[in-house]
């Protein structure tokens, strides 16, 4: 089943559609070998704006090629409420833009969503929250190169090449839960789609194989969201809550 969204999110999400999306956003798709691309940490309810600034010490990004990890050093821009960074493109091929926002103890509170664990008073439905970001620099029709997994706890991996999309086609990715495919919603939308917080241009089901086809209705840059939760009852909390997101450009 698959339907385009003309309305919040949270009419889909409940309590979850609360929580910013944590974005590691390059300020370019394609890069020439040895250039720098700037990069913001952004975290944010509408799609490439940030309306908080997560903590440092918890902020991570940097760059993924063939299978090595590069860092970057991040630093914080307040007033932006943005952490900045670059990173080098290693060579003509693709290479993937990555992000992690290190597991964080939330909790219900009387006091709303707070971020204490069990020993705070009236402390409810304590959760392990992390996130991850993916964006797909220099794809090429033919280059394969990103199309596989980084090993993310929760990742989604584009199985088409996004240089090979036309408007009017379908992408199809795989989510995947400490490897293994995941069967979840899956959400997607386009800078410039909406305006509104947690509206998004495209829902689909995940299929049992973990994956999900999106279509592609506009040029420009895409964002695809998915989300895990699961009991996970710990001396520290009660649920798991991962979120990934996937960024590439259509042209």
């Amino acid at each position: 089943m698959r339907a385009f969204l003309l309305l919040s999110a949270a009419a889909l999400w409940g309590g979850t559609a609360a929580a910013h999306e944590y974005v590691a956003k390059p300020l370019a798709m394609q890069a020439r070998p040895g250039q720098e691309i700037a990069l913001e940490v952004v975290s944010s309810h509408v799609f490439l704006r940030s309306v908080e600034l997560e903590d440092a010490k918890d902020s991570r990004a940097g760059l993924w090629v063939d299978g090595k990890r590069t860092p970057a050093a991040l630093r914080a821009d307040e007033q932006a409420m943005v952490h900045r960074g670059s990173v080098t493109a290693p060579g003509e091929g693709c290479f993937l833009v990555t992000g992690e926002r290190a597991a964080q103890i939330w909790a219900s509170t009387p006091q709303g969503t707070r971020r204490v664990g069990r020993e705070a008073p009236g402390a409810t439905n304590v959760r392990l929250i992390e996130k991850f970001s993916k964006a797909v620099i220099n794809a090429s029709p033919g280059d394969t190169g990103c199309l596989r997994p980084i090993g993310d706890r929760l990742e989604i991996v584009t199985l088409t090449n996004p240089a090979e999309v036309k408007p009017g086609q379908d992408v199809t990715v795989q989510v995947l839960y400490n490897g293994k495919p995941l069967t979840v919603p899956v959400y997607a939308t386009y800078d410039g789609f909406s305006g509104e917080e947690n509206t998004y241009a495209y829902y689909t089901e995940g299929r049992p194989d973990g994956t999900a086809r999106i279509k592609i209705t506009q040029p420009g840059l895409w964002m695809i969201r998915a989300e895990q939760a699961t009991a996970d009852r710990t001396a520290d909390h009660d649920r798991y809550v991962g979120r990934a997101v996937l960024l590439f450009e259509v042209k």
